[in-house]
């Protein structure tokens, strides 16, 4: 391999989710330089993962994300917004302001951070066969389970919303909760009461998957039970919430599960170092508009510290 070459930059933006693209917007019309790198091969972040109707981004309601994503693309373009994809965050010099990543070295006077979230992991189910993927959308696919039995783990909004999206087809569903109280808002819970093929487990762990079994399975660690319990389930679909995506950076205060922990400016515990969207934000305050509100509050105070000199 060659050797990485350095580019001075004023902003470099890691992340080209809406918080990303929106930050990369408002350099351009601040008149700043600005480039917005993104780990994968393309924009978005988190769009594709919306199922659901998109009511709650004035002024235009969208049939989903992949339709949002759709204009977003669109607008980035016509707003020639300096984005390069395949390229990944490696690592940040705090002392000498460099950010390594997978293609070059920039040298850099401010950092975005827009990064967002990934999905929280049980080791218990590494490497199992019949984990479904986080991307997996009760809305759009859950009658390719019908007729089927499924663990759901997690005691949150998500979980309940899932566990009765698929009420409607799975021939039973049982959904174990961790800790001894729920996370759902009661309008979840009120509407899972009403079906009769879902169970709630409390204070249950998963151990491990069994699918050597027949019919295969799942072995659950019940509080109060002496001997594990073996469930025979076709399909387990984790819900357990997701965790900031701030490994590449480690020497920034978080809060939580890995959310970065900014001020009023969206400034980091690293003055020139901020921080927009979910990664900041976490779960329970994730949104599209907060997100790009967040992007224009951290790029014009960069410009107004620019401009202090």
């Amino acid at each position: 391999m060659g050797k990485l070459t350095v580019e001075n930059v004023q902003v470099l933006i890691v992340g080209a989710g809406i918080a990303g693209i929106a930050a990369a917007v408002w350099c351009k019309r601040l008149g700043l330089t600005a480039v917005c790198i993104e780990r994968s091969d393309h924009i978005g972040g988190q769009l594709q993962q919306i199922h659901n109707e998109i009511w709650d981004y004035p002024p235009k309601t969208y049939a989903n994300g992949a339709a949002f994503l759709q204009e977003l693309k669109a607008f980035a373009a016509s707003a020639e917004v300096d984005c390069r994809l395949n390229e990944a965050l490696i690592a940040i010099d705090i002392s000498q302001k460099r950010v390594v990543t997978e293609k070059q070295t920039y040298q850099v006077e401010y950092v975005i951070l827009a990064t967002g979230v990934k999905q929280n992991q049980l080791s218990s189910l590494a490497g199992s066969s019949i984990v479904l993927p986080p991307s997996f959308s009760t809305t759009t696919h859950g009658a390719k389970l019908a007729g089927k039995r499924i663990l759901i783990i997690g005691g949150g909004d998500r979980a309940f919303e899932s566990a009765y999206n698929l009420s409607e087809y799975a021939r039973h569903i049982w959904i174990a909760v961790r800790g001894s109280r729920l996370r759902a808002r009661p309008e979840w819970t009120k509407r899972l009461s009403s079906r009769s093929n879902v169970t709630l487990f409390m204070e249950t762990e998963l151990l491990r998957t069994a699918e050597e079994h027949t019919p295969r399975g799942v072995f659950l660690q019940i509080q109060g039970r002496v001997e594990p319990l073996f469930l025979p389930v076709d399909w387990v679909l984790p819900r357990i919430g997701v965790r900031g995506n701030s490994d590449e950076v480690p020497g920034l205060s978080r809060y939580g599960e890995g959310f970065l922990l900014t001020n009023t400016f969206q400034e980091t515990s690293i003055p020139w170092i901020y921080a927009v969207g979910d990664v900041t934000n976490g779960a329970a305050y994730a949104s599209l508009s907060l997100a790009a509100g967040q992007a224009m509050r951290a790029t014009k105070h960069i410009s107004q510290q620019l401009k202090k000199g």
